[in-house]
């Protein structure tokens, strides 16, 4: 792919001042709105058509880098902005050369050997240019912090545990023996994407893919996920092979989820909480197409998506349906296998997603466990004798996951545990397994799976 051309000093003093509001503009939509980054980062796309690809790069980067170092860069934003995140006070509109130095000092953080140039502007406004010649390939958070040390006001200490909420690591399974100098630097690092071929011919589609300058390594053991090699700014809703359905993005851990589920051809399943349907669709890919496939949601937008989808990788054999979450008597003893990905507080998506990280509320754990234990007991009864139950969050906070399982099989005594062998990793498990993101280089997944006596 041919290298960009740079842009005379003008084009891009104006480049760092747009983009440094179009930034602040979004961040203020997400952490004062309580919307999700992405879908406010879209409106922000939306509303500015001006911006070219360079232009959108830089912000969804700068953006995204903000928001995983957060925990540091607080220090350095507006300190109007900060009492207002932490008061859960309504917006500020501050302009965005308030935010200079912090925005710098987020590219520092997370990918200073890629730095654009507007970038490095934002760093000569009141920034110590020396905390850029001192960085390194591939330093660790103890290294990083000392790169922050001479922007940030006198005294101030950091902590890789400031990093994420302060309640973390009490909320993780204590028998997982999952430590922060274990966790943190896996959160801090940018994500790969992940694809799910939905062709035979894997290599074929490889091919494809590397002649439109999209790279991808097939993962050792399941053989249809491919990671995108480096990153890639191609829109891949543009991509010729995702049009004709040959693949759909899907982290490696959620791909892990319908193997454990292990559906055969000819069955039928239920996905009973389906979202935009990943795992339906996969579903259904492993029935090669035959017996059928009902999904549900309580949001009907997201099973409007899902169809489309479904339409597009060719798989007659999924039906939609809305389901709010109560018994469905209509539905007892009909299936050979449900799967219920319940809502969670997605703090296993933390490095994909970290604005997260700073919206979540200790308190909401609860309230989840609670809406998860309904939606799972409710789903169980439309299990046939004999049948599979998979019960899977994107959590990796304990009451979500055993906490609830536990609690399940206290109170429904026709299940038991079903031992499986990790998609993954190839190890046993006892009926349920979390998976981490050093497993697979992926997101953090709770997946369990009972048999019906």
């Amino acid at each position: 792919m041919p290298a960009e051309r740079p842009l005379p000093p003008n084009r891009l003093e104006t480049q760092a001042r747009v983009c440094a509001q179009a930034v602040v503009d979004t961040l203020n939509e997400s952490l004062l709105g309580g919307k999700p980054a992405d879908r406010c980062l879209k409106d922000t796309f939306y509303a500015n058509r001006q911006f070219g690809s360079r232009d959108r790069r830089l912000i969804s980067e700068t953006l995204f880098a903000l928001l995983r170092w957060w925990g540091w860069l607080q220090h350095l934003a507006p300190p109007a902005f900060v009492q207002a995140w932490q008061n859960q006070a309504p917006g500020w509109n501050l302009p965005g050369k308030e935010w200079y130095k912090c925005l710098y000092a987020a590219w520092l953080l997370d990918n200073p050997g890629e730095m654009p140039p507007a970038a490095a502007l934002w760093g000569t406004a009141d920034a110590d240019r020396s905390a850029e010649r001192s960085r390194t390939a591939q330093p660790s958070l103890a290294e990083r912090s000392r790169v922050l040390k001479p922007l940030l006001p006198h005294g101030l200490s950091l902590s890789p545990s400031q990093l994420v909420p302060e309640w973390t690591f009490q909320y993780l399974a204590p028998e997982e023996n999952i430590s922060a100098e274990q966790l943190l630097p896996w959160l801090q690092k940018r994500p790969p994407v992940w694809l799910r071929a939905q062709t035979s011919d894997v290599e074929w589609l490889q091919q494809e893919l590397a002649d439109d300058d999209i790279p991808t390594s097939r993962h050792e053991r399941l053989q249809y996920a491919l990671k995108i090699e480096r990153s890639s700014n191609r829109n891949f809703r543009n991509q010729v092979n995702f049009k004709a359905g040959d693949f759909e993005v899907q982290d490696l851990a959620s791909q892990a989820v319908a193997h454990i589920c292990a559906p055969r051809p000819g069955e039928q399943w239920w996905d009973a909480c389906a979202g935009g349907g990943g795992k339906t669709l996969h579903l259904a890919w492993l029935m090669q197409g035959k017996g059928s496939v009902l999904a549900t949601d309580i949001r009907l937008h997201k099973l409007q998506e899902l169809k489309l989808r479904a339409r597009r990788a060719q798989f007659p054999n999924i039906r939609c349906k809305e389901w709010k979450g109560k018994a469905m008597p209509t539905f007892r003893g009909r299936f050979a296998g449900v799967l219920v990905d319940t809502p969670c507080t997605c703090s296993g998506t933390w490095r994909r997603n970290p604005d997260l990280r700073w919206t979540a509320r200790a308190g909401e754990v609860a309230d989840f466990v609670k809406l998860q234990l309904q939606l799972l007991s409710h789903a169980a009864e439309a299990v046939a004798p004999g049948g599979t139950l998979v019960y899977s969050t994107c959590s990796m906070f304990r009451q979500e996951n055993q906490g609830v399982v536990e609690e399940f099989l206290r109170q429904n005594s026709a299940f038991a545990l079903a031992p499986f062998t990790c998609p993954v990793s190839g190890r046993e498990c006892p009926g349920y397994k979390q998976l981490w993101p050093w497993d697979g280089d992926c997101d953090a997944m709770f997946t369990a799976k009972f048999q019906r006596r």
